[in-house]
């Protein structure tokens, strides 16, 4: 597993039986700081570190079989798919989205299970 360092108690992503299990991910720097613009660049950021977690696998999205989307206002959700397919293609993994208070000021969290072949 990868640990998520001195934050809360979970793990960033664990191994098993050849799945990636990635922890939900929101629209951080590496330098914990949210980043600024709405829902369009959080959502950027946020696959960016799904993908930075997989690669630490040595995976990347098209990995990817299974994605759990929160999207703190209904309203983002086109805006949302937008940016989503840019970073998933035509290959899209099944997914669920709903929407839910996140924790903190995120406007979207995603979670996903990827395959390592």
């Amino acid at each position: 597993s990868v640990s998520s360092g001195n934050g809360p108690p979970y793990s960033m992503a664990v191994r098993c039986n050849g799945f990636i299990f990635v922890s939900g991910q929101v629209g951080m720097t590496n330098e914990g700081a949210l980043v600024a613009g709405g829902i369009v660049p959080e959502t950027h950021q946020t696959i960016g570190n799904v993908k930075s977690v997989l690669t630490a696998f040595g995976l990347g999205l098209e990995h990817v079989v299974k994605v759990m989307v929160w999207l703190a206002d209904p309203s983002d959700y086109d805006a949302f798919n937008e940016v989503y397919r840019e970073h998933f293609g035509e290959a899209l993994p099944a997914r669920a989205c709903v929407r839910s208070e996140l924790m903190g000021p995120y406007r979207v969290e995603i979670e996903v299970l990827a395959a390592e072949a």
